[in-house]
C-alpha cells in the first residue's frame, strides 16, 4: 500500500516537472507562430484522447500555470491595485477556478460566437477546438505580467507600476541604487517589448483564427477581429 502511494507521488511530481518544462516550450512556439493557436489545438483535437498534447501543454494547463496561479499569488502579493486583489472570502482552490473562468471568459465566448455564426452545437469538437484556440491566444498577454511578476517576487520589488515609478524617482533623487534596482528595471523594459510584441501577436491570432472560420466573408473577419482584440486586451488588464 505504500509503494503505491510512494509510486503515484512520484508520477505525479514527474509528471508535474515536465509540464513546468512544457511551459516555456510552449510560449515560445505561439510566439513564434501566432498560426499555431488554431493549427495546433485542431490537429491536437484529430488525435485519441490519450495522445493528445504530448509535445506541448494543453491550453487549460497552459492557463492555469501562466495566468492562474499567478493571479492567486497577486491576491496576497500585490496590495489592493487589481481587482484580482479584491477577492476575498475564498479558499485557494475556489480562487484558482473562479479566476480561471474569468481568465477565459472572453475565450469561452468568443467560441460560441461564432459557433452561434456558423450554426453548430456546443457539445461538439468544433467548439473545443475554438475554445482551445481562443485559449490559447490568451498567452499574449498572460506572459509579459508572468514574466514581471514572477521577476518581482524574487527580487522582492513591487509589481504596482505607480509605486515602482514612484521608487525610481526617490532612488533618482538620492542616487542610492541597488543591483536588483537596476536587474529589475531591464525586467521591467523587457515586460514592456514583450507586451507590444505579445499585443501585436494576439491580434495576428485572432485575425487567422477568424479567417479560418470565415473564409468568404473579408470584412467580416477584420470587423470580429478588431472587436474580439479590444474585448480581450480590455478584459485582459484586470484579470492576468
Amino acid at each position: 500500500m505504500f509503494e503505491k502511494l510512494i509510486d503515484s507521488f512520484e508520477k505525479l511530481c514527474l509528471q508535474i516537472i515536465i509540464e513546468i518544462l512544457l511551459v516555456p516550450v510552449t510560449i515560445f512556439k505561439l510566439f513564434q507562430d501566432t498560426r499555431r493557436c488554431y493549427d495546433l489545438s485542431v490537429h491536437e483535437m484529430e488525435k485519441e484522447e490519450t495522445e493528445r498534447f504530448r509535445d506541448y501543454l494543453s491550453p487549460i494547463k497552459l492557463s492555469v500555470y501562466t495566468s492562474v496561479i499567478v493571479s492567486v499569488l497577486l491576491m496576497d502579493y500585490s496590495g489592493e491595485h487589481s481587482f484580482i486583489s479584491n477577492i476575498k472570502g475564498l479558499s485557494m482552490v475556489e480562487k484558482a477556478l473562479f479566476i480561471f473562468l474569468m481568465n477565459n471568459f472572453t475565450a469561452v465566448i468568443f467560441s460560441v460566437i461564432l459557433l452561434w455564426y456558423k450554426k453548430e452545437k456546443v457539445n461538439t469538437v468544433a467548439f473545443r477546438t475554438l475554445l482551445f484556440s481562443f485559449i490559447y491566444t490568451t498567452v499574449y498577454t498572460s506572459t509579459p505580467f508572468f514574466i514581471l511578476i514572477l521577476s518581482a517576487m524574487f527580487l522582492g520589488q513591487t509589481v504596482n507600476v505607480e509605486s515602482y515609478l514612484d521608487h525610481l524617482s526617490k532612488l533618482a533623487d538620492s542616487g542610492a541604487y541597488e543591483s536588483r534596482d537596476y536587474v529589475f528595471f531591464i525586467v521591467f523594459v523587457v515586460f514592456v517589448v514583450i507586451g507590444v510584441i505579445g499585443l501585436i501577436k494576439l491580434f495576428k491570432a485572432l485575425h487567422y483564427i477568424l479567417q479560418e472560420n470565415f473564409r468568404y466573408h473579408p470584412y467580416v473577419v477584420w470587423i470580429f477581429t478588431l472587436l474580439f482584440f479590444i474585448i480581450q486586451v480590455y478584459y485582459a488588464r484586470g484579470f492576468v
